[in-house]
């Protein structure tokens, strides 16, 4: 059976690695985002594994919020549209992640450089592995159909963040100013 990896960090040991195969897990998504800041290390992360026809793809994700990252480097889906312009459905997913890829700072809220293209994931927390699974895998095919069509070196890189997906809070109203009778 083919295995595929979606981050090609050498850095990592898989035998020291934390699997979580999205075919039979119980947790949900942010207990799997979570399992990233309770078991991420130098050398050991979680891996997240589902099999994709005959191929047995592993995703091993990014934790966002760790390090600098610009924001326009930044590709968002969420379950099931692109977070960008106007928003697309997902069913875009191609065309979007191609010219984020390609952008090469052409337009400015586009990735920099496919050295700098990241995806982040957020779906509802309390959705399971199998719905974490469909967009995987139709991130993880779309991405290799443009490998493939591109002939060059890029890299899948991943974030997982249930965070993204709660509200802003409104600012706070100003204090009144109370005047006090002498």
């Amino acid at each position: 059976m083919e295995i595929r990896y979606y981050r090609s960090d050498q850095s990592i040991s898989i035998e020291r690695s934390k699997f979580i195969g999205l075919d039979t897990t119980k947790l949900n998504f942010r207990q799997i985002t979570e399992e990233l800041l309770d078991f991420n290390d130098h050398d050991k992360k979680v891996v997240v594994e589902f099999l994709d026809g005959k191929i047995k793809k592993r995703v091993i994700p990014y934790l966002y919020g760790l390090g600098y990252i610009r924001e326009k480097n930044v590709l968002k889906i969420k379950s099931d549209s692109i977070l960008i312009d106007d928003n697309y459905p997902i069913s875009e997913l191609k065309w979007i992640l191609k010219r984020h890829y390609l952008n090469k700072g052409e337009i400015a809220y586009y990735s920099e450089s496919p050295k700098r293209a990241l995806v982040l994931i957020t779906i509802d927390s309390s959705k399971n592995g199998k719905e974490l699974k469909e967009i995987l895998t139709k991130l993880t095919r779309t991405f290799d159909e443009i490998k493939i069509e591109i002939k060059d070196t890029i890299e899948l890189r991943v974030f997982f963040d249930y965070l993204r997906q709660m509200p802003k809070y409104p600012i706070p109203p100003k204090p009144l100013k109370i005047e006090i009778a002498k």
